[in-house]
This record gives C-alpha cells, sequence and structure tokens, in this order.
C-alpha cells in the first residue's frame, strides 16, 4: 500500500511531504463554488414567472406563487435539488445568472441590462492576466462615471476578476467614499435622506483587522474599476447589489466614490502628483485604461477624462440618442481632443451584436447648392442592403458633401448621423467608442 502512495504521488508531481487531497476537502472546494446553498445566497424559484428569493437567513421564509419556502428547508441543500414548498408543490432551486439578478433585484433607476452591458464590455476588448509573483507592472484602472444601479459595474469586475488574488473576507461596513467636493445641492438632498448611513471609512479602521487586511489586499490589486456617482443612495444601492450577487465574489474588484467625477478626477491627479525634494510637483503620468461615461451631459465630462487616459486608451459613451453620441463628436472636434472615434453602436432589443452608425462631420463644395442638403427619400427598391450601400457610396457626392472629416476650423461643417446598414431605427441606448492618440504637437 505504502509503495502503491509514493506511486501515485510521484504521477501527480508531489514532493514525498505533501498529500494526496481527501475526499471530504475536496467536496469543500466544490461547496465554495455554489454548488449549495448557504446563508446570504439570494435563490431563483423556477415556476410559471421566476422568482428571486430574499437573501436566505435562518428562520426567513419566501411566499411563492403556491405556497410558502422556509429558508431553512433551502440553505444546506444542493442547487436544482427539489424542495417542497410548506402547503404547496415541490420547487426546484438555482443561484441566479447575472441576467437574472439584475433583472429581479430591486431598482432605484433602470438599469443597463445584460445583453447591452454585455456588448458594451466587448466593444472594450478588455484582457487582464492572473497575477505573477514579483509583478511591478502598475494596475489596469477603469472609470465608470454614472454608477446608476451597478449592472454595468458587475459586469465590468467580472471581466477583469482573473488580474486579481482571492480577497480576504470583505468587512461589513460599507466601502462607499464620500468625496470632499461634493455638489451643494445634490449634498443637501441625499445627506438628508442617508446621513445615518453615509459611511466613514476612517473611523475606527485602524483597529479593525478586518479592515485592515481588506485595506492591505486593495493597495495590491492588478486590476480595479473607479465607479463615481454623484447620488449617496445610488452608491449605495450599487454596493449592495455588487456585495449581493454570489456572496460578492467581485466586490472586491470595485471602488465606490460619490461625488463628480471632475472632482474624482481632480483628487486622483492630486494624490498621484510626485513631489520634488524641495517641494516641487512633478507632472502626473496618465493612469486610465479605460473610461466609461454613462451620465447626462457626458460630453462636457470628456476634456476632463481625456489628461488622465493613457494612450491607446479606450473612451466609451453610452447615451439613450444618436445626437448626444453627436454632442461628443462635435467637442472633440472643436476642442481638438487626442480622440479617434472607431465606432458607434446602436443596442437594442433584436439587435443582437449592435448595429453600427456613421457618425461624423463632413463639409459642403464651394459648388454646391445648399438646397441640395435637404434630404430626399430614397428610391424604392426590393434589396434593402443594395439601396443603402448605393446610399454609402454616392449620397456624399449628390448632396453636396465629401467623405473626408471636417476639421475644427471649418465653419460649415454639417454633422452627418445615419446608419451603417438598413434604413430603418430600431432601439434605444448608443455607445460611441473612441481611441486616445498622442497629442498634436504644437
Amino acid at each position: 500500500m505504502a509503495r502503491l502512495l509514493e506511486s501515485l504521488r510521484r504521477a501527480l508531481g508531489l514532493s514525498p511531504s505533501k498529500t494526496v487531497p481527501s475526499l471530504p476537502s475536496f467536496r469543500r472546494s466544490i461547496d465554495t463554488n455554489f454548488s449549495v446553498f448557504r446563508e446570504g445566497d439570494r435563490a431563483v424559484v423556477h415556476g410559471k414567472n421566476p422568482l428571486l428569493t430574499k437573501p436566505l437567513t435562518k428562520g426567513g421564509r419566501t411566499e411563492v406563487r403556491r405556497g410558502v419556502l422556509q429558508h431553512d428547508d433551502i440553505i444546506g441543500k444542493r442547487v436544482r435539488d427539489p424542495i417542497k414548498a410548506y402547503k404547496g408543490p415541490e420547487y426546484r432551486l438555482s443561484l441566479p445568472t447575472l441576467d437574472e439578478y439584475i433583472v429581479n433585484t430591486p431598482r432605484l433607476v433602470t438599469p443597463i441590462y445584460a445583453a447591452d452591458a454585455n456588448l458594451i464590455v466587448s466593444l472594450l476588448d478588455i484582457h487582464v492576466t492572473p497575477p505573477a509573483e514579483g509583478d511591478q507592472q502598475s494596475p489596469l484602472e477603469i472609470l465608470e462615471a454614472g454608477t446608476g444601479h451597478g449592472s454595468l459595474t458587475l459586469h465590468l469586475a467580472r471581466a477583469i476578476q482573473a488580474a486579481n488574488s482571492t480577497p480576504p473576507p470583505l468587512p461589513e461596513k460599507s466601502q462607499v467614499r464620500i468625496l470632499k467636493d461634493q455638489p451643494s445641492a445634490a449634498q443637501a438632498d441625499a445627506e438628508n435622506k442617508e446621513t445615518a448611513k453615509e459611511p466613514d471609512n476612517n473611523d475606527g479602521a485602524s483597529h479593525d483587522p478586518v479592515q485592515q487586511q481588506w485595506d492591505a489586499w486593495r493597495a495590491q490589486r492588478r486590476a480595479v474599476i473607479h465607479t463615481v456617482d454623484v447620488s449617496p443612495n445610488f452608491s449605495a444601492h450599487a454596493e449592495q447589489i455588487v456585495r449581493g450577487f454570489r456572496r460578492g465574489i467581485y466586490a472586491g474588484n470595485v471602488d465606490f466614490h460619490v461625488g463628480r467625477v471632475e472632482d474624482w478626477i481632480a483628487e486622483q491627479v492630486k494624490q498621484r502628483t510626485p513631489r520634488g525634494i524641495f517641494g516641487g510637483a512633478g507632472k502626473v503620468e496618465p493612469f486610465l485604461s479605460y473610461a466609461i461615461l454613462d451620465m447626462p451631459s457626458a460630453h462636457l465630462r470628456i476634456p476632463h477624462v481625456a489628461p488622465v487616459l493613457r494612450r491607446d486608451g479606450i473612451l466609451a459613451v453610452f447615451m439613450p440618442s444618436v445626437t448626444q453620441i453627436g454632442d461628443c463628436v462635435d467637442l472633440i472636434r472643436r476642442k481638438r481632443l487626442p480622440f479617434i472615434m472607431e465606432k458607434a453602436v446602436e443596442l437594442g432589443t433584436g439587435i443582437s451584436s449592435g448595429r453600427l452608425w456613421d457618425i461624423r462631420f463632413t463639409v459642403k463644395k464651394s459648388r454646391a447648392d445648399p438646397n441640395s442638403w435637404i434630404e430626399q427619400a430614397p428610391p424604392e427598391s426590393s434589396d434593402e442592403g443594395s439601396a443603402s450601400q448605393q446610399d454609402d457610396d454616392s449620397s456624399d457626392a449628390g448632396h453636396g458633401a465629401i467623405p473626408e472629416e471636417a476639421s475644427a476650423k471649418d465653419d460649415n461643417a454639417v454633422l452627418v448621423c445615419r446608419p451603417k446598414v438598413g434604413t430603418r431605427i430600431v432601439g434605444g441606448g448608443f455607445v460611441g467608442i473612441w481611441r486616445r492618440i498622442e497629442d498634436k504637437e504644437h
């Protein structure tokens, strides 16, 4: 038997001092992989209309369409095991998918649903690698301006999960941080409702070993999401949404801030400014790899983001209308910001991978009749694709425009917004993607 065990150790590449994992420890590792319901989990009750339970607690209960589910009967059971309701039929429960979780959790604002959030994250083209010992590379940092419900925050946190090591226990105390330069009107309105809930992460932190351990782990992360919202209510709610999914598996990847995004940027620049020996201040290198703006008047924040976005970094703006994406194009052009537009994508039901739009400024030809800029109805055609392609190829010449993008000096520039394919507009949100390029030498 001893020789057999030794041969098994050698075959598995284990040294004589190491032992083969026992069956009980293997089962415990599966338990941590969400195969068994635990206290604090939220379960999906599968029936005619799927129902998301409240966090499971001992002695708790969830009313279903036919009967009542006792939480004590759920805790400890395997996922998908049949569970009989009190005075009702059997149900099968599962842990919620990210899509089910976002759709069924309480909300203060409309979330970005999973189909759109997944598409936005894929457009960012995020790539991370697992942490390596001795790696001194600067962390990958993402700014999300406009936390909202926390849906996009969760999808971003999942995308960078592989970059960070396993976190220590999450402190029970809220980790939302209030910026000092909170707008007075928004702050007064929020403080009247949430004074008791506002976190103060400095008081007592030095005496809390769990908080100390958490802060030490946060300091060595290789990827982090900074999410900023002007509403303390929204930030506190979004933090609970992130913590509530799969026992907070992604919570360590996100830092929540309350305030204006321009104030957060100014504070970060101040904190990161190198100080010289004689007290002089150096220049702050850009530190953001990605910036996502999902807020009213997002185009006005682009000049604040540009200096802290790294070369070849990506700026994404999510807006409800295509003309608001046009506002971003106009501002970048007028202020000569170092961005080049890669694509504009329409999101919506029935558009699986997004619909590309052409959004740019063109200039009139000097010989063109201004009346020719009035759009004419396209001729009817049984081949919609060929008609659209003909419009793309010839409309600039026929309507008095040239395809070259207009510069900031062109006073006669005209904004063109049209879908790349087809003629009908269906859907809601629009995402503009810009790439940070080198600043032009003056």
